[in-house]
């Protein structure tokens, strides 16, 4: 005796109490990461804050007790970022090796850059990286973030994350450019001024990267995005504003601010006050990418993950934020399940997910 089809669904409790729903987020790898996605981005948010900003800036303002505090605190941010970009990493490349839809160019550049990325992150968390390394490190990143656009370029709801990205690629090439001049020719000032000029373009590309993101943020049809994205800027003013105002009589968190953002620019930069506005903005625009709910989540975490990232990608944290950002938007490109939830989240009155195909017999 055979069951008919509907006696043997029936049958499985598992299956009938799954809603169609959960069934689309397990198809889709960027629905099915979208929580671990946002909980990456958070995690790092703060670890940027605490590790490049607050522990740097307590130096000299603080008592060692206090300092020590805190770098545990910066530490444990730091592993867990690390554990879970990594974690974001494996996973995305799985799920990479397993579709078809990424052109031969793209998937080359994400498979042979990822790994250069990953083996200097490793002895990065037990020394300072070597010249050679670091070389390797920004090289490899680069690779990812091209090969990442490239993809993210042919769909619609990833465009914006791409062109974002590849400004911020642009950026770490013109950083990239301006340190290998300054440390091959020290000794000349021509070679000075024309490394001083690649390191302002690195600047000004960050800044690029932000207004794109700020642009795509502010024009989405949810007022959520757009209220983000104002108060992540007025926090970036007011945060270099304060800084500004440091003196003598100031708080001794004021200090702590005024020298942890002091500490991210680029030394003899000339466009230093923009840079330090970019750094906090880099940030809070994160924040507000993170915190947006109305959009795609795998975009809108790319984003901030891009953004941690700041084009100086030879800092290994920010490389490896950028190589995951650029592995994510590559899947998020292909993935027609996310597409279809990138249309239905705005009011346009389009289908939540494509019409199903008839079953057949």
């Amino acid at each position: 005796m055979t069951e008919s089809r509907d006696e043997i669904k029936a049958a499985d409790p598992a299956a009938s109490s799954r809603s169609p729903e959960s069934y689309e987020r397990l198809a889709s790898p960027a629905l099915r990461a979208a929580w671990l996605l946002r909980t990456c981005a958070i995690v790092g948010i703060a670890s940027t804050a605490i590790g490049a900003l607050i522990v740097p800036g307590m130096h000299g303002v603080a008592s060692d007790a206090t300092i020590n505090q805190w770098e545990k605190i910066s530490a444990a941010l730091a592993y867990a970022m690390g554990f879970l970009l990594v974690g974001l990493l494996l996973t995305g490349a799985f799920d990479l090796s397993r579709t078809r839809k990424v052109n031969i160019v793209s998937r080359a550049l994400l498979f042979f850059g990822a790994p250069g990325v990953l083996a200097m992150l490793v002895p990065a968390f037990v020394r300072p990286l070597t010249p050679a390394g670091t070389l390797i490190l920004v090289t490899a990143t680069l690779l990812v973030v091209i090969g990442g656009a490239a993809s993210g370029l042919r769909a619609p709801h990833t465009r914006a994350l791409a062109i974002a990205q590849l400004v911020l690629g642009f950026a770490g090439l013109a950083r990239l450019l301006g340190w290998v001049l300054a440390t091959i020719f020290s000794d000349s000032a021509r070679a000075y001024t024309v490394a001083r000029t690649f390191l302002s373009a690195g600047i000004i590309a960050e800044g690029a990267a932000q207004m794109i993101v700020v642009a795509w943020l502010s024009t989405r049809k949810r007022m959520t995005s757009s209220g983000l994205t104002a108060l992540a800027l007025a926090g970036a003013f007011l945060v270099v504003w304060i800084a500004g105002r440091a003196d003598v009589s100031s708080p001794a968190w004021q200090f702590v601010i005024r020298s942890g953002i002091g500490g991210q620019i680029t030394a003899h930069s000339t466009l230093a006050s923009i840079e330090a506005f970019f750094v906090a903005a880099s940030m809070l625009l994160a924040l507000a990418c993170a915190l947006t709910r109305s959009q795609l989540t795998a975009v809108v975490c790319a984003l901030a993950l891009a953004l941690l990232g700041r084009g100086a990608y030879d800092v290994p944290l920010r490389a490896l934020a950028a190589t995951t950002a650029a592995l994510w938007t590559t899947l998020a490109a292909v993935d027609d399940r996310a597409l279809w939830k990138a249309l239905s989240s705005a009011p346009t009155g389009r289908p939540s997910a494509p019409p199903a195909k008839p079953e057949e017999g």
